[in-house]
């Protein structure tokens, strides 16, 4: 059973945002669950939330402004990312 950091989902985020500028929230989410496969814990549909703990812990990254450094991004829902 999977229950990652967002630390541990961090370098997954920013590859794939390498490796396709102007990306939407969504798809990181999509692409970031396919390679890392999350199950239990991080399947765990949150409490007053359409989404699950995985998908939530991929949309801090944006909030947390964790990869701040490496990314800019639009300021709206399900926003497009660029590397720097």
């Amino acid at each position: 059973m999977s229950c990652y950091s967002e630390g541990e989902i961090r370098p997954v985020v920013l590859q794939i945002i390498r490796n396709e500028p102007s990306i939407r929230t969504n798809k990181i989410i999509d692409e970031a669950r396919q390679i890392m496969k999350p199950s239990g814990d991080d399947l765990e549909i949150l409490d007053k939330r359409n989404d699950d703990k995985f998908s939530q812990k991929v949309r801090n990254i944006r909030s947390h402004k964790s990869l701040d450094k490496f990314v800019t991004h639009t300021n709206e829902n399900n926003c497009q990312w660029f590397p720097k």
